[in-house]
């Protein structure tokens, strides 16, 4: 069964990998330069963020996916979240899911950060499963911010978050 975990940790990175080298080679140059601008949008111009990357918890390490839009308002982004993790309990395997819908505001207007800085902090609410109890449903608040390397590639750190995660640190992608 560690086996079987431990592989399909490799095709995850594996698929990581190709992602982000796929989202370097096809970037687009764009014409304004948003990392210039203070006071600015955190979206960079960009309207979809998609997050992945890894939490840490009590209940173990969870993987996670998530995306959100930011059409609506400058400063209010929605979207929801999947995250997963296995944990071995001495010779039990069990498991844990949350699927959860979250809204964040950006702070980067009123702290007057330039676009490459992304501060934010919001709200989630969702379901969540264990392998070895019920389901539920739950929600809860999380902060965080992200540093943009790139116009579409940062790294994200947040902290707070829903029932099975604490925190997550990761990957975004302006989409």
């Amino acid at each position: 069964m560690k086996t079987q975990l431990t592989n399909i940790r490799y095709v995850l990175l594996l698929l990581s990998g190709l992602f982000i080298s796929s989202l370097c080679f096809s970037q687009e140059k764009n014409t304004q330069n948003t990392k210039s601008k203070s006071g600015g949008s955190h979206s960079g111009n960009h309207a979809w963020f998609l997050n992945t990357g890894f939490g840490f918890s009590n209940h173990g390490v969870p993987f996670y996916i998530g995306g959100e839009y930011n059409g609506f308002h400058p400063d209010i982004s929605v979207g929801g979240v999947f995250s997963y993790h296995n944990r071995w309990d001495n010779t039990k395997h069990r498991t844990a899911w949350t699927v959860s819908a979250i809204g964040n505001y950006h702070f980067n207007r009123l702290l007057n950060l330039t676009s490459e800085w992304d501060v934010y902090a919001g709200a989630n609410v969702g379901f969540y499963g264990y392998s070895h109890a019920s389901t539920g449903f739950g929600g809860g608040i999380q902060i965080g911010g992200r540093w943009f390397i790139t116009d579409v590639i940062g790294l994200n750190l947040q902290f707070g978050g829903g029932t099975v995660s604490g925190g997550q640190f990761g990957l975004t992608f302006r989409l």
